[in-house]
C-alpha cells in the first residue's frame, strides 16, 4: 500500500460492520434463536471491511487521474 492512500471509508465501514456483526453474535448468545447468527455476524464484519476498502481504492484511483 502507498502511504498517501485514504483509509477513511475503510474505518467507517469496518466500525459499522463490527457493530452490526457483534450485535448479531451477542443476540444469539443472549436470546438464542437462529444458530447461524454468529456466522452471519462474522460475514457482516468482513463485508463491511471489504466495502470500505473498495470505496477508498475507488476514491484513490479517481484522485490519481
Amino acid at each position: 500500500m502507498q502511504d498517501n492512500q485514504s483509509r477513511k471509508y475503510t474505518d467507517i465501514f469496518t466500525f459499522i460492520g463490527y457493530v452490526i456483526g457483534f450485535l448479531c453474535i451477542l443476540w444469539y448468545f443472549i436470546f438464542g434463536g437462529n444458530p447461524f447468527l454468529p456466522v452471519i455476524g462474522v460475514i457482516i464484519i468482513f463485508i463491511g471491511r471489504f466495502v470500505g476498502y473498495g470505496i477508498d481504492r475507488i476514491i484513490d484511483l479517481k484522485e490519481n487521474k
